[in-house]
């Protein structure tokens, strides 16, 4: 069973998360120092009983071995000469020592000499060197202590008054097994892995919220569904349910206005069709011919506003398809009826030279090479056609031709519609998809001012949107269009 929070308790989560993180890294931390001082004192008493068996020669504690000497071994010993034992690796350093005297190591009479032998380092004892004044048990255990700082499985040899010298194995006290395991690298890494972790949730939390923006912002895309599934946090999940119960009743609303406009659209027909009949009563011919325009333009303007109505219920299903051969069919429809259209040659922008070490803009192709390109989109093939027929329809009205183009991306497709009328301004031009809104050149053109209205709804139903430029030639319509 899914588990559903809302923000407020993900907050809470996610806040408490954090302080358990920073309690758990903290405790880790003063753990590891605790052990690890433990760990020195542990050596540092060891030293203190290492110097009392030396000097009484009572048993060792546990954890240390002390064994004398072979005859051979100690006479190199009183010499100072370590380095010559078998077991000494001529890499391994070798740290001499003298404690509670002032006497150089070769002297019988000294109070204690020390000869520490390590594969890994040459100990700095200097600082020990210092307090020769303290007791000899208490700098021996400093020894041990400073033994037990470094990592590193060392043997000392000891030589205690005028004792011969021992061999002192306390690996197992203060060597690098017997450290404490060091959790402070944990420690460090639990809130820098935690708050990693948090910030995932956090974009994750934020991301469906943004994914539902961009869904939404294409809610008239043909491949939106007409409901949206409830995800996310239970904040979102309600502000989704609310919006599908709006589209809902705005579906609805929608409805009722197309089976509205449809009735009074048929309802008017018969009267129109009486109206039609008696006009051919009427002698006048002009009278006559200007009731049929009348009757003709009001059946028309019923007509237009049922078909942007329709095209605003969105009811025909998306499918893959070639933009290409939808475009090529319309314009081969017009070609067919002897109207001037002409299709050109596609551009594809999606061949770019960007690497990772320039930042070239893409380039485009034309010809030959792309006329394999079939530019496959999802769309609504019938809307679709309608928008791009009453486009060129409205070329050929206001600009005598029309030449057709097309261009790509791997994201948009784009339609160019353009024909050679006269120019518009700015304000004009932000007119031109504003229901029932001609131009000022239209007074002996038959329209109504609904085609291009209902291409850019159908092109806004398509994620895309149509827009109007000047050219240098006329006026250039662009309706572009989501391809996936």
């Amino acid at each position: 069973m899914k588990i559903i929070l809302s923000l407020q308790m993900r907050a809470t989560i996610w806040i408490i998360s954090a302080g358990l993180a920073g309690i758990l890294s903290s405790w880790l931390w003063m753990y590891s120092e605790a052990q690890w001082k433990q760990h020195l004192h542990k050596s540092y008493m060891s030293g203190l009983s290492l110097f009392e068996t030396v000097r009484d020669d009572t048993p060792p504690i546990d954890g240390l071995q002390i064994s004398e000497l072979p005859l051979p071994l100690l006479r190199l010993a009183e010499n100072g000469r370590f380095s010559q034992f078998p077991e000494v690796a001529p890499a391994d350093h070798i740290t001499l020592l003298s404690l509670g005297a002032t006497s150089s190591i070769s002297n019988i009479n000294k109070r204690m000499a020390l000869a520490i032998i390590s594969p890994d380092l040459k100990y700095p004892v200097a600082e020990l060197e210092k307090s020769k004044q303290n007791a000899s048990g208490a700098s021996l255990a400093s020894v041990t202590r400073l033994l037990a700082s470094y990592c590193s499985n060392a043997t000392i040899f000891i030589a205690y008054e005028n004792k011969p010298w021992v061999r002192v194995d306390g690996n197992a006290i203060w060597g690098c097994q017997a450290a404490p395991t060091d959790y402070r690298l944990l420690a460090a890494a639990i809130p820098i892995l935690t708050l990693a972790f948090l910030s995932a949730l956090i974009v994750n939390t934020s991301s469906a919220f943004l994914s539902f923006a961009n869904i939404l912002s294409g809610r008239w895309s043909a491949r939106g569904s007409t409901s949206y599934s409830p995800e996310g946090p239970t904040e979102l999940r309600a502000m989704i349910t609310a919006i599908n119960a709006h589209r809902k009743a705005e579906g609805a609303s929608l409805s009722k206005r197309a089976m509205f406009l449809s009735g009074v659209s048929h309802d008017l027909g018969t009267p129109a069709a009486r109206l039609r009949l008696r006009t051919a009563l009427i002698e006048d011919d002009e009278l006559r011919h200007k009731m049929d325009a009348d009757i003709d333009r009001m059946t028309g303007m019923i007509q237009s506003v049922l078909d942007y109505t329709q095209s605003e219920m969105n009811v025909e299903k998306p499918r893959k398809m070639s933009l290409v051969a939808l475009v090529d069919a319309v314009v081969a429809d017009f070609q067919d009826a002897g109207y001037p259209v002409t299709l050109q040659e596609q551009t594809v922008k999606t061949i770019s030279t960007r690497t990772i070490f320039s930042d070239s803009k893409p380039t485009s192709l034309r010809g030959a090479r792309l006329k394999t390109n079939r530019m496959i989109v999802m769309a609504q093939p019938l809307s679709l056609q309608r928008a791009i027929s009453n486009l060129i329809d409205n070329a050929l009205k206001y600009g005598r031709k029309a030449i057709v183009s097309l261009e790509s991306s791997s994201e948009i497709a784009e339609i160019h519609i353009d024909d050679f009328g006269v120019g518009m301004s700015e304000d004009d031009l932000a007119l031109l998809t504003a229901p029932f809104k001609r131009g000022e050149n239209t007074a002996h053109i038959e329209g109504f001012g609904m085609g291009l209205t209902v291409a850019s709804t159908i092109a806004e139903q398509h994620g895309g949107s149509l827009h109007f430029q000047n050219m240098s030639d006329g006026l250039r319509a662009t309706l572009t269009i989501a391809r996936q």
